[in-house]
């Protein structure tokens, strides 16, 4: 067979090969990999029964994976697998967020460890401890991370292991007083924001990469200089689409730097975050009082 066979796609059947050629362009396993899932899914919208996303999906990890094996890609290995959970609870009126991490390959199966808020620094200390690197080369890893800190809007997401889709946030879109703005398209800022956002205000984002009947989380979360981060909103489930939203009318007036996290409940799934350029929100006037 030859290396760059498309029809290699399990229930990619030839009546999509055709469709898909002649409205995209797309007759190449690296081609069906980087192509728009909604573009490919609208492209073979005719068809009875229709491809679902979820199968459209599956033939780009399919493609993804074919290719890179056919040009000698597949040489990373998993060093270690982690399960990290963002948990939250409501005590006295109040919320109190913890994290939860374990190393999945390990047996048996050791105690989960707890860092009391949503910071995930000592976090990735913690894991990278887990490698059993040298003292030195543990350091080293820990400031290559920090000093690969994101500008905004670039996406990052962890190394995923073989067989496994890498997450990513491409699209996010902001909702203020009524009207749209698009801040990252295909992973790149397209706008900055105005000055002073007025409530109410919606955070509209795009998961791509999820494997067909992976589960997916997401959480937004905003950083502090001079204490712990935070979070107006606990962490939602990502529907099939993709798409969810966050609702930021309760955040208080004033700059806020944030980032949007996503990740799958499997363990050993990857993690994929944006950081978005700084909110500033307006501080709504207080009526006047009628004078007695």
């Amino acid at each position: 067979m030859p290396d760059d066979e498309i029809d290699a796609i399990p229930g990619l059947e030839e009546k999509h090969r055709r469709a898909l050629a002649r409205k995209l362009g797309i007759t190449s396993l690296q081609a069906l990999a980087d192509g728009d899932q909604s573009a490919i899914y609208n492209a073979l919208a005719s068809f009875r029964p229709r491809p679902t996303p979820e199968l459209v999906e599956a033939w780009q990890d399919e493609a993804r994976r074919l290719s890179d094996a056919a040009n000698g890609r597949s040489t990373w290995q998993t060093a270690a697998s982690f399960a990290v959970i963002f948990a939250q609870r409501e005590v006295d009126g109040r919320s109190e967020r913890r994290l939860e991490a374990e190393q999945t390959e390990v047996e048996p199966a050791p105690e989960p460890r707890q860092w009391a808020t949503w910071d995930c620094g000592p976090l990735c200390d913690w894991m990278l401890g887990q490698l059993g690197l040298p003292e030195d080369e543990a350091d080293a890893a820990g400031r290559a991370g920090a000093a690969a800190e994101p500008a905004a809007a670039e996406p990052v997401a962890a190394s995923a292991a073989p067989g496994r889709a890498e997450l990513r946030i491409d699209d996010v879109t902001i909702t203020e007083a009524g009207r749209d703005l698009e801040l990252i398209s295909a992973g790149h800022l397209v706008t900055t924001p105005p000055g002073d956002l007025r409530h109410p205000v919606r955070l509209r984002f795009t998961v791509h990469g999820r494997r067909a009947g992976q589960q997916l989380r997401a959480a937004v979360w905003f950083r502090r200089s001079d204490g712990p981060g935070w979070s107006p909103q606990e962490p939602v489930t990502v529907p099939a689409s993709g798409r969810a939203e966050f609702d930021l009318s309760s955040v208080p007036a004033g700059g806020h730097d944030l980032r949007l996290l996503a990740w799958a409940t499997d363990p050993g799934a990857t993690l994929a975050a944006v950081a978005l350029p700084r909110l500033t929100f307006r501080q709504e006037a207080q009526p006047s009082l009628p004078r007695g």
